[in-house]
């Protein structure tokens, strides 16, 4: 699992890039998994905000992205998970850094791949999940 967090204004980007070019886009479907994230307070400082996946891919062989977008619609974080090294069932979090941001409803996308036996490459983005982070 990687995790990128924005600091001081900038993102620091340390991601697995899993071939995206390739694979065709498609809707948002909840059958092939969903995230969940609770509402809760924007600390001071830089601190870990939990947030569950669960995926239910067609096949064993998969990657997903997750995004982490504030109430400015900025992507400050994000994720990566893969079959070879994840469950298809995790709690994980994202930093993030209450300087460089601010309290509002923010927005966790998912984005699921997952491949054949033959190679070919599938992609689907989940349902989002949008939760609060107030200020104390």
């Amino acid at each position: 699992m990687t995790v990128v967090t924005r600091v001081a204004g900038s993102v620091a980007a340390t991601m697995l890039v899993v071939g995206l070019a390739a694979a065709p886009a498609t809707g948002e479907r909840a059958d092939f998994g969903r995230t969940t994230a609770r509402s809760g307070t924007l600390h001071r400082g830089c601190h870990d905000y939990r947030y569950d996946y669960r995926v239910t891919p067609p096949t064993d062989d998969w990657a997903l992205e997750t995004f982490l977008r504030d109430p400015r619609r900025e992507r400050i974080a994000s994720g990566m998970f893969l079959s070879d090294s994840d469950p298809a069932h995790l709690r994980s979090h994202f930093r993030v850094c209450r300087y460089s941001t601010r309290p509002g409803t923010f927005t966790v996308r998912a984005l699921l791949h997952w491949y054949t036996a033959t190679g070919d490459e599938h992609q689907i983005w989940l349902e989002p999940t949008r939760f609060r982070l107030r200020r104390p």
